[in-house]
């Protein structure tokens, strides 16, 4: 029986009634755990995917204080639940052209050297479940800035999602030099 990987309920209820009538179906289990889970979002007009793994928690552009003396793409630091997150512009930094409205947009934070930092987006599409069939050499074109930063894409129905690795856009020497 093939059971629907996108429910996280319907996982467990799975397992769990297969634990009562008898033993778990170990090549189940195996196609569970080979789907990859990542976060989709767009940067400009490029429609990108990262992994789930990556991402630490996903909020809605919060209010923001600018820093003075920091590149135009840093937007500035935030206080969420106590804590100072600085927020970056993606689009800024990757095409060099600021998002217009700052106050829309969402934020996706990540693990900065051991810091949590918001990178700001401008729409989030939500997550895609994906299995290793689905990797495909068919590439969407990505703006060239952001090419750098795509490891391989996934084929969904007529959709090509580049994976947009933050690991190594935190490794760029850019990223790590906002200040003027």
């Amino acid at each position: 029986m093939l059971i629907n990987t996108s429910d996280p309920f319907d996982v467990l209820r799975d397992l769990e009634r297969r634990k009562v009538k008898g033993p778990v179906d170990l090549l189940a289990l195996d196609a569970i755990e080979n789907d990859w889970v990542g976060i989709a979002f767009r940067i400009g007009n490029s429609k990108l995917i990262t992994s789930m793994s990556d991402v630490k928690e996903i909020l809605d552009l919060p209010e923001v204080t600018t820093v003075p003396g920091v590149k135009s793409w840093v937007v500035g630091v935030a206080n969420v639940r106590g804590s100072l997150l600085p927020i970056m512009d993606m689009k800024g930094f990757l095409l060099g052209d600021n998002i217009k409205q700052r106050h829309k947009g969402n934020v996706v934070v990540i693990d900065y050297k051991g810091f949590n930092t918001g990178l700001v987006v401008e729409e989030i599409y939500g997550m895609r479940h994906f299995r290793e069939a689905d990797l495909t050499n068919d590439s969407p074109e990505v703006h060239e800035n952001i090419s750098p930063y795509v490891e391989y894409v996934y084929k969904q129905d007529d959709d090509r999602w580049p994976v947009f690795d933050f690991n190594k856009l935190t490794q760029d020497r850019r990223f790590a030099s906002a200040s003027l």
